[in-house]
């Protein structure tokens, strides 16, 4: 089954996983500090796990994201004629009979220029022939004139924006763009900072193993009679 487009930030599972691991963060660390029986070792300490969990909740869903895109990006790609296709099974005789066939369009196509590769591209949908096609588009998308791959995507993929699809998703998995849906997803996936107490954390501990270790010597310490 072909993986479906990606939802809307805020239809988004993990962008919803990330919102909520926030919220049951926020709500955690307030209901500890209004622990008033709780000392600041005590509240220093289940704040820190309640922040490692918000993190690890917001990583897992981040990856989660991220493996759904390029399963998606993977597929669309996939839609498009690039490369020789063979098939799994083809004779040796018969894939080197393809393979010739891809080349030979694949280097016509590079040896011309922009009209000429979209003729090259319009004479291979006018035979039908799919080795002209697939070595005209790979030579098209090797070029990066991507406009001439959506103009024939939306003509024979039933006019889904394939390459526009693609393109952001390359681009959101690459880390870069600037995209209103990139703000969002750097707003909802930042981790915040870790908190005072998680900061202070190893000092309370640490002065929490002098008293121990004070009082150990102190009873273990021989009696004056």
């Amino acid at each position: 089954m072909a993986p479906k487009p990606m939802p809307t930030h805020d239809q988004d599972p993990d962008f919803n996983a990330a919102r909520d691991a926030l919220q049951a963060y926020n709500d955690a660390v307030q209901t500890i500090r209004s622990d008033y029986r709780a000392s600041d070792l005590d509240k220093a300490e289940r704040i820190d796990t309640a922040y490692k969990a918000y993190v690890l909740a917001v990583q897992e869903a981040f990856a989660r994201l991220h493996d759904r895109r390029r399963v998606r990006l993977e597929h669309l790609e996939s839609l498009l004629p690039i490369g020789p296709g063979i098939p799994d099974g083809t004779s040796p005789a018969d894939s080197a009979v393809l393979m010739a066939a891809f080349r030979a369009a694949y280097d016509k196509a590079m040896s011309t220029d922009r009209p000429g590769r979209a003729q090259l591209l319009a004479d291979a949908e006018r035979w039908d022939d799919d080795a002209a096609r697939r070595g005209t588009l790979t030579a098209i998308t090797e070029v990066s004139e991507w406009w001439d791959v959506k103009e024939w995507a939306e003509l024979h993929l039933d006019g889904a924006d394939v390459i526009g699809e693609s393109m952001e998703l390359r681009d959101l998995l690459a880390g870069g763009g600037h995209s209103v849906l990139r703000g969002f997803q750097r707003q909802v996936f930042a981790i915040l900072r870790a908190p005072q107490e998680v900061r202070n954390l190893p000092t309370l501990q640490a002065a929490q193993a002098r008293q121990v270790e004070t009082l150990r010597r102190t009873q273990a310490a021989p009696r004056r009679t």
